[in-house]
């Protein structure tokens, strides 16, 4: 019969080895979900940026005028929180047709920064009598 010297079970010392290895692995886990959960929000207000200068360029698309080459500046309230823009409206070599190149960012970011830049073309049609009518009529094969 084996006496106490031979008793079976961890020492202290290994205990507390594997005690340490598996709290340096939890902090590398809450770590990667920490990262993860920023990611996700960052994304997020990318997405929500990237909207807020679609629709900018959309509602100047929309206004029925053709933009003047200016720089304009808003801020609105979207999803929740506040956004500014900037838009930059520019002359084309091409007659009748501006670039707008709308850049946006959070309230409390640098006024240098921007989560989104999209740029986006309108274009005017005009003849030396007024404006262009396009009529369409039936192509090849067509009756």
């Amino acid at each position: 019969m084996p006496g106490p010297e031979h008793s079976r079970g961890f020492t202290l010392i290994e205990v507390v080895v594997a005690t340490a290895i598996v709290a340096i692995g939890m902090l590398a886990v809450f770590r990667a979900i920490g990262d993860t959960a920023a990611n996700v929000e960052y994304l997020r207000d990318r997405t929500l940026a990237g909207w807020i200068a679609d629709n900018r360029i959309t509602e100047l698309r929309l206004s029925g005028e053709f933009p003047a080459v200016d720089e304009t500046r808003g801020e609105l309230e979207f999803a929740g929180r506040r956004w500014h823009w900037s838009a930059t409206v520019a002359k084309t070599p091409v007659d009748g047709l501006r670039r707008i190149d709308v850049r946006v960012r959070r309230d409390g970011d640098p006024e240098d920064s921007a989560l989104a830049t999209l740029a986006g073309f309108v274009g005017a049609a005009a003849t030396a009598t007024g404006p262009a009518t396009v009529s369409w009529t039936g192509g090849e094969g067509e009756s």
